[in-house]
């Protein structure tokens, strides 16, 4: 493999590299946390779409902002990825403008297409710069790019139900089509700077089974399905949730502003906490994450606004182990020059968990009683998988680690 090359731009310090990415984050972050946790309650409220509808939305936006992760990994890989963040930021904006332009699901299906494939993209190449340039503070760095998400996440959602309260349904739309238009225009300014990097031997049909031949690595991807499916439920059950037990819109934006809280307040210190753990350690806290988020999964089988909110919280928790971990793991699994495409397959696994959440939800949150019953259970017995498969993936890395297996 020919080495990376490293592109004109000369490089910046870890810390400023890392406060560039995240800055630009913290205003997409926004424009998504205005629009996306609301899309449910406000398509359910125009009377244009059902349920089954909202978990199809749902679903296909997390198809193609998470399936299509390995190519445009891979893409980062061999071109660079400030071309894919720039160009993601692109797509996004007029994707959110054709959102805020009416109410109908053939609109928003191929809207929602549009804003996955440049959620993708955006998410490839900001990542990837992170994993750049971040060197031994690799879980710190990651975790500031999602407590920066988590920051839009915080007052996006307030906003939003204080505007569709007041009459504006599609106001938030319109303010997020303009939040990612300063953000392409920023992207392009700031990361200029940021050193990138070539790898001209990513070929497609290589890097893609490269990761496949790294069954250990793979086995991983599967088992942190469950979590990616855990961190889906805010956007695919809660919305739905909430028009079952009867709660307002200001609900669901209280619980994502709650979910927001609890990261952006613990997530640097768990960061620079993490930084110094072992892989063992990382997969053995990715367990907990999991088992937490099984717990949650069953509190939200209580009735009416506590058992909802306590719930979701609880996720939260198992959340505050996916975001330092998870994407670290593949960065220190993958070789030199393919880190793109180990990041992509982590996504994938994001992808399986967000289409499974939504078309679950979807399918069983429109049958009241007995339907909302299974989905938690189900939820929860696959959160318990995920931190069975993880611990037992844990003890393996340890035992191989110390010379025992």
């Amino acid at each position: 493999m020919t080495a990376a090359a490293p592109a004109a731009a000369p490089a910046v310090p870890v810390r400023r590299a890392v406060l560039t990415i995240s800055a630009t984050r913290v205003v997409t972050s926004l424009g998504f946390y205005l629009s996306i946790p609301m899309l449910g309650v406000i398509a359910l409220r125009s009377g244009t779409m059902s349920a089954a509808d909202v978990g199809l939305l749902v679903a296909t936006h997390a198809l193609f902002r998470r399936a299509f992760s390995i190519p445009l990994g891979i893409a980062c890989d061999r071109w660079g990825a400030r071309p894919m963040l720039v160009g993601g930021l692109c797509a996004e904006t007029l994707a959110y403008g054709l959102l805020a332009s009416g109410t109908s699901f053939p609109l928003w299906l191929g809207a929602l297409v549009l804003d996955g494939l440049g959620g993708a993209a955006y998410n490839a190449g900001a990542r990837l710069l992170l994993a750049r340039v971040a060197q031994g503070n690799a879980a710190s760095s990651f975790a500031g790019f999602y407590i920066a998400t988590n920051l839009g996440a915080l007052f996006g959602p307030l906003a939003a139900a204080a505007l569709s309260g007041a009459g504006h349904p599609a106001l938030p739309l319109a303010l997020s089509a303009g939040a990612y238009g300063i953000s392409t225009v920023a992207g392009f300014l700031v990361t200029r700077r940021i050193a990138d990097e070539t790898n001209p031997d990513a070929r497609f049909g290589k890097a893609v089974l490269a990761p496949l031949r790294h069954r250990s690595f793979m086995g991983y991807c599967a088992s942190t399905v469950p979590l990616w499916f855990g961190i889906s439920l805010l956007v695919s059950a809660l919305p739905l949730e909430a028009e079952l037990r009867d709660l307002s819109a200001y609900d669901v934006a209280v619980v994502n502003a709650l979910n927001a809280l609890v990261v952006v307040a613990f997530g640097g210190v768990v960061g620079r906490r993490a930084d110094a753990w072992s892989l063992a350690t990382r997969l053995k806290v990715l367990a907990i994450g999991s088992l937490t988020m099984s717990a949650g999964s069953l509190v939200c089988l209580a009735p009416g606004r506590p058992g909802l909110y306590g719930g979701l919280l609880l996720v939260t928790v198992g959340e505050l182990a996916l975001i330092t971990a998870a994407d670290v793991v593949a960065v220190q699994l993958a070789p030199p020059g393919e880190t793109g495409a180990y990041l992509g397959y982590v996504t994938f696994a994001w992808a399986v968990g967000g289409v499974a959440a939504g078309m679950l939800a979807g399918r069983l949150l429109d049958v009241p009683g007995s339907g909302t019953t299974l989905f938690w259970l189900i939820s929860a017995a696959l959160g318990l998988a995920g931190a069975a498969a993880l611990l037992r993936r844990s003890v393996r890395v340890g035992g191989a680690a110390h010379g025992t297996a």
